[in-house]
């Protein structure tokens, strides 16, 4: 458990837990890398998180490391959303940057010295139209099954970014392309003690919990510390697979940039699931759903 010895951002976090830390399955690759038959048999079918070490082949990497994807951004005109700090616990605030000036933004240590929390573009339909095709850029394509449906999404953001505690209602492939973070995962056997959030955010389920409020939490929410936390550190190249139903914290150590791919297995297109989540949507921006708790998508209070 290195990467929590190396954190005192996640000690910190683990102490609201009463149970020690218990690191997750993990699959070193060699260097034939991951096959389609391997992704199959280890992976997909894997209903615990699994770490992939070594998942993202080196050429892949190369093509968009930090250098790469800087240049790239400094050459796209567009606008995008991001967050200011943590959006699934709390208020949501976000703010619109040139990605640009973003791009920069991201190693300029003077200019977030005197920010309060950093600024985080995640789960942007803008950031994704400036990308291609990440799916085949990473090689994950030759790798997902054609009958699951993909719903990738980049995240981008300097160190000390925060995904607040969630569950995604789809299995997540996590891809790091560069830089660190640390993954804090609850079972879904714990879900009752993660007192389960009424604000809305698309195709996922949020908790009431800061984990960055320990004090606070043993006093409002202390069946939290009845949870199992697994940790995960998940560095560049590595893969990590989420399934759906485990609860997640996300810390950046350092500058990010990451994919995940959101997979839909066939039996959810046949029970309906994903047409269930856009009719959602669109009550949401009808403003008939999900608007009465606050949400991840709005200004304002949650």
């Amino acid at each position: 458990m290195g990467c929590v010895e190396n954190s005192p951002f996640i000690t910190r976090i683990l102490e609201n837990f009463d149970s020690p830390p218990r690191g997750v399955e993990t699959l070193w690759l060699d260097e034939e890398g991951l096959s389609k038959a391997l992704f199959r048999d280890c992976v997909l079918s894997s209903k615990v998180p699994l770490l992939v070490k070594r998942g993202l082949a080196p050429e892949r990497l190369k093509k968009w490391n930090a250098e790469n994807l800087t240049a790239h951004l400094a050459r796209q005109p567009g606008k995008v959303w991001a967050t200011r700090g943590v959006a699934d616990q709390g208020s949501s605030h976000f703010e619109e940057v040139r990605v640009r000036d973003y791009a920069r933004y991201l190693f300029d240590d003077d200019a977030k010295r005197s920010e309060a929390e950093p600024i985080y573009v995640s789960i942007s339909k803008e950031f994704m139209q400036m990308l291609p095709d990440m799916a085949t850029e990473l090689g994950l394509d030759r790798l997902i099954p054609p009958l699951y449906s993909q719903y990738p999404y980049a995240f981008l953001g300097p160190e000390d970014t925060v995904s607040g505690l969630h569950m995604d209602d789809y299995h997540s492939l996590f891809t790091q392309v560069w830089g660190n973070k640390i993954f804090v995962l609850i079972p879904p056997t714990d879900t009752p003690n993660v007192y389960v959030s009424q604000k809305y955010d698309w195709a996922s389920k949020l908790s009431r919990v800061d984990l960055r409020q320990v004090e606070a939490n043993r006093r409002d929410f202390p069946s939290i510390r009845g949870c199992t936390p697994f940790v995960a550190e998940v560095s560049t190249g590595d893969l990590l697979w989420t399934p759906s139903g485990w609860f997640h914290f996300v810390y950046a150590t350092t500058p990010t940039f990451s994919v995940t791919f959101f997979l839909a297995s066939p039996w959810r297109w046949a029970t309906f699931g994903i047409w269930e989540d856009w009719f959602k949507v669109g009550l949401h921006r009808l403003g008939l759903l999900g608007r009465r708790h606050g949400c991840t998508c709005h200004e304002g209070d949650g």
